[in-house]
């Protein structure tokens, strides 16, 4: 799962919307729209959920089962 991220229409800056997504459940989304507080410029903004960028993948950790040791 990735952060879903959303653009601020004002200063075209990331906004982290602390939704985990993945590719495939982005595309199948029905039309939602989500409204959220921006903090880049204070003010509301408004998106559709397909809109969302997907950010990147947290970094592995020691503990994640995928961590691979060298």
């Amino acid at each position: 799962m990735n952060a879903l991220l959303f653009e601020c229409p004002t200063t075209g800056r990331a906004i982290e919307t602390g939704i985990e997504i993945n590719y495939a459940s982005l595309r199948k989304v029905q039309p939602v729209t989500v409204r959220l507080f921006c903090p880049r410029c204070a003010r509301p903004h408004e998106w559709k959920l397909s809109e969302g960028l997907i950010g990147e993948p947290p970094p592995l950790t020691p503990w994640s089962p995928c961590h691979v040791q060298a």
